[in-house]
């Protein structure tokens, strides 16, 4: 059993038909694309974690608006001795172009397509996906389909 415990907030912020992801450079979801986010430090609200790291990882700017998940995915056969606590939030976009930043390789907006590529590829944390899926995809079999759009929209909408 883990005996440390750590919560990661990670922001899910839109523009138009884009998401903002970023390449992790190391750690568990090392050369995975995730939502921008990390570790939340003493006395900060989730709220703030989520939009210190979006900046620190892709220079943009965001606003914590909706939480939408938390999950806590541990495996007991783990190598790593710890539980970790993974929040979602939606976030607006407030400003910046997306550069890599502290402990990323690349941070840009994605398409759905390329998101859809991606995730195909095995290269977006099933947490990641699972939780855009959650908000965005329109899900009928055979396929399932993402409105980046509208979850920018709906960001925008929460956020006056």
């Amino acid at each position: 059993m883990a005996e440390k415990f750590i919560v990661g907030c990670y922001g899910l912020t839109f523009d138009s038909d884009s998401l903002l992801m970023a390449r992790q450079r190391s750690g568990y979801w090392a050369g995975k694309w995730t939502s921008p986010g990390g570790k939340l430090e003493p006395g900060e609200s989730l709220e703030k974690c989520v939009e210190r790291e979006t900046y620190e990882e892709t220079h943009c700017r965001v606003k914590a608006v909706k939480q939408l998940n938390a999950i806590s995915p541990y495996s007991p056969d783990s190598a790593f001795e710890k539980q970790v606590v993974l929040v979602f939030y939606l976030c607006k976009y407030l400003e910046g172009e997306p550069k890599k930043g502290d402990g990323v390789d690349a941070a840009e907006w994605v398409s759905v397509d390329r998101f859809e590529r991606l995730s195909a590829g095995g290269l977006v944390p099933p947490q990641v996906f699972n939780a855009v899926s959650d908000l965005c995809a329109y899900k009928s079999f055979p396929s399932v389909s993402f409105d980046f759009a509208g979850a920018a929209v709906k960001a925008n909408t929460l956020c006056r």
